[in-house]
């Protein structure tokens, strides 16, 4: 896989630059109030974690469906998802390596 590739197709120039917009996103979508992404841990659980954020599997949904239209990537499933969603590096290493699908 070529990640330069990856990056220009997600219109980013990093994964420093889209783990900060997958924070955005996921405050966005699940409506977080009075948290910043720069003060969300990257490497720890969003969903049912430590973290800020306080998130639950209805949140996953909407983050699920906010990926498919930013991003074209799908969460087929609870597996994949929760893979996926362990952690920002997670996260982000699912939406570069998963295959694109119509927004």
């Amino acid at each position: 896989m070529d990640v330069a590739q990856a990056f220009k197709d997600l219109n980013v120039a990093s994964r420093e630059e889209l783990i900060f917009k997958l924070k955005e996103l996921i405050i966005k979508a699940c409506d977080v109030r009075n948290v910043k992404p720069e003060e969300i841990p990257t490497d720890v659980p969003f969903i049912n974690g430590p973290g800020p954020l306080k998130l639950d599997s209805l949140d996953a949904m909407e983050i699920a469906m906010e990926l498919r239209y930013q991003f074209g990537v799908e969460l087929k499933n609870a597996s994949t998802a929760a893979k996926a969603m362990q952690s920002f590096d997670t996260l982000a290493d699912f939406v570069i390596e998963a295959p694109k699908v119509k927004k």
